[in-house]
């Protein structure tokens, strides 16, 4: 494992970003880092060729705190180091205002015209659901069903995006 040039903050293994400051890791301390800890698809070279300097600080900080929670094998509800993070850096990978507010159209924004589609798909079927179950019971749903996608998608935008710019995959789910 390899230790931030800026802040000293030891680097997990396959950290593309600091979780301490932010800042992108040297291709030296990536290369010092076991490849297959981020996952079977991570790529040193394409990490390390990651331009951080189009990143807003905001953004910097989300990547670094996704890589803290696990990097690659982050999910909205499942975060492999988990008991790590703070209560910051959980608000970082799971909260996005425009996410929340805009949804897909977030998502097409960012260039992830799939997984939108499939988050669209998969919030279509979860309302559907919970439209039939409220009428079954006699509770109207209908009111809040529009609470689920604005959820669904604040929850998963940022890892999302993360896969997309650092990691360079393109995935319907």
């Amino acid at each position: 494992m390899g230790f931030c040039e800026q802040c000293g903050t030891q680097l997990g293994e396959g950290a593309v970003f600091c979780a301490g400051c932010g800042k992108e890791a040297s291709t030296g301390a990536l290369r010092g880092m076991r490849e297959s800890a981020a996952g079977p698809n991570f790529d040193v070279s394409t990490a390390a060729a990651v331009d951080t300097s189009g990143f807003s600080e905001k953004w910097r900080q989300r990547f670094a705190a996704i890589e803290k929670a696990g990097g690659e094998r982050t999910r909205w509800w499942r975060w492999p180091e988990g008991k790590q993070l703070t209560g910051k850096e959980k608000r970082l990978i799971t909260s996005n205002l425009w996410a929340f507010v805009f949804g897909p159209f977030y998502y097409l924004y960012l260039g992830l015209w799939r997984k939108a589609i499939t988050l669209l798909v998969v919030v279509l079927v979860i309302d559907f659901i919970l439209e039939i179950v409220g009428n079954a019971v006699g509770f109207p749903v209908d009111r809040f069903l529009w609470i689920v996608s604005a959820i669904m998608f604040k929850q998963c935008a940022n890892v999302d995006y993360y896969r997309k710019t650092v990691l360079n995959r393109r995935e319907w789910w």
